[in-house]
Parts: C-alpha cells; sequence; structure tokens
C-alpha cells in the first residue's frame, strides 16, 4: 500500500487550507492507497475518519503531531490530547500505556539555517552526521521521518543518514497543508491497512519502506 503518512486539514489548525474532500480527491486521482491525518494538538475519531472513508477506495488514518520538548512527534493510537505530552518524556509514557507508535518529524528541518545564513561556520557533512546522531529525540521515538515535503533535500538527505547509521528503516510523508505536495514523499506498507491498528501493526513488523513519489505515480524506494 502506498500511504502519505504525514497530512494537515483545516481541522488541524490556522496553517492548513486543505479540506478532507479536497484531500481525498486528490489523494485518488494520485493513485495513493491511504493518507494519515496528523493534525496539531488534536485527532480525528475513529468513527469520523470510518464514515469519511466508508465511500471511497482510499483509506483515512488517523494520527496526531505534537510540538514537545525536544522536537516535532507524531503519535499513533491516542484518541485524544492528554495533559503533559508537550514533554516528550511524558508522551513516551502515555504511547507505551495505550500502545502507541511514535515518529519524530522533520528532525533534521532548519538543521542548516545559521549555516546557510553565515551566522555560523559551516560544517563538513560528517560533523553533521554526528550532531544530527546526538539528538535527544532519537532516544523517545519508535521511527524518524526521512522523507518531508517541506524539508530541503539537504535535511531530508540528513534525516536519512541518520536513520541508516541507528538502524531503523525511515517513514516518509508530504507534511502537505494544501492540495500541493500530496504523495510528493510516501510510505510503501506490504500488507493491506485499513486502520489505525493495523497501521501501528505493520510499523511494529518493519513492513514498509519511505518512498518518493513521481509525476507518473511510479514510487521509487529511497
Amino acid at each position: 500500500m502506498v500511504i502519505d503518512l504525514h497530512v494537515h486539514t483545516t481541522k488541524g489548525g490556522y496553517d492548513s487550507i486543505l479540506s478532507v474532500p479536497q484531500l481525498i480527491e486528490e489523494a485518488e486521482m494520485k493513485g495513493l492507497d491511504g493518507v494519515c491525518l496528523t493534525e496539531h494538538n488534536c485527532v480525528w475519531s475513529r468513527e469520523e475518519l470510518e464514515r469519511l472513508s466508508s465511500n471511497h477506495q482510499i483509506a483515512l488514518l488517523g494520527g496526531m503531531e505534537i510540538e514537545t520538548d525536544l522536537g516535532h512527534i507524531v503519535v499513533l493510537g491516542l484518541d485524544r490530547y492528554i495533559s503533559g505530552i508537550h514533554k516528550a518524556s511524558g508522551l513516551r509514557r502515555i504511547a507505551d500505556e495505550v500502545g502507541g507508535f511514535l515518529i519524530a518529524v522533520h528532525p533534521s528541518r532548519r538543521f542548516f539555517d545559521l549555516e546557510d545564513l553565515g551566522v555560523k561556520p559551516r560544517r563538513s557533512w560528517s560533523q553533521a552526521i554526528e550532531e544530527a546522531l546526538s539528538l535527544p529525540i532519537l532516544g523517545v521515538v519508535d521511527e524518524i521521518e526521512v522523507l518531508n515535503g517541506c524539508c530541503t533535500e539537504k535535511e531530508n538527505l540528513l534525516a536519512l543518514e541518520v536513520v541508516r547509521r541507528v538502524g531503523m528503516r525511515g517513514t516518509a510523508g508530504s507534511d502537505a497543508h494544501s492540495v500541493n505536495g500530496i504523495g510528493c514523499f510516501v510510505t510503501l506498507f506490504e500488507r493491506e491497512i485499513r486502520n489505525e491498528g493495523a497501521l501501528i501493526a505493520e510499523l511494529r513488523a518493519g513492513r514498509f519502506r519511505p518512498a518518493r513519489r513521481l509525476p507518473d505515480g511510479q514510487s521509487v524506494p529511497v
């Protein structure tokens, strides 16, 4: 299955102009099998997602993106925002209690900004990798997003290198907030997924890989 694991709709806050009907239409047109709605600090109910998916082939899955003290983390398996999960340690504890799954998203975003602006000396690639490997968020999550549609190529390459060094597989998603970019990066799954429980199970089993989505609809794993 081809799933965009990181999308925001207008339900998730002021920064998205993407409605669910627009999302479904665009995702189906691009041949996606599923989309994970990772709203900021709120989550769709499973009943809502099942109702919205019932008249379509595409699977709508629920997640929640939390801005924690260590960075942004998508949590799967929570049905509501819980006090204290803005702390990564608290989020980890709650996720463990409910059998959830945590993904560090865009962990390398703005990693090179001060260098590009000339504020800091430019690091070598090996130095950048070593610094990225020391990020505390890596010790909290189950997986790392390595392809993000709102990151630069260099930022994505750094996240991909980190995943290879720590022995994870890496996920991918567009981080779309409008119809632009939906499905540009996707996660390929070996088995069918129609709900959040199945998504978590397949992630835990490691039956997935990140991929780029070409204009002709072909998915190219990285």
